[in-house]
């Protein structure tokens, strides 16, 4: 498993399980950074996408009591 060397390796490795005009769980990125081979926390990551990656490149939106991360145009 590899990790994370510092906050702009997982800044750029966050961004890159994004597909054109997706809208994703916390959950759903911590699941598909594992399938990259990443070793990662499910709430490791929604913590450092909160106070790391919100509103600089990832936009929020709350539906169902949940929130889904999209990337900024």
């Amino acid at each position: 498993m590899k990790k994370f060397s510092n906050n702009t390796h997982k800044i750029k490795a966050i961004l890159s399980v994004f597909g054109g005009g997706e809208k994703l769980e916390g959950d759903e990125i911590a699941n598909r950074l594992k399938e990259k081979g990443y070793l990662v926390n499910k709430g490791n990551i929604r913590m450092f996408i909160y106070y790391n990656m919100l509103y600089k490149y990832l936009q929020k939106e709350l539906r169902d009591g949940k929130n889904y991360y999209s990337l900024i145009n």
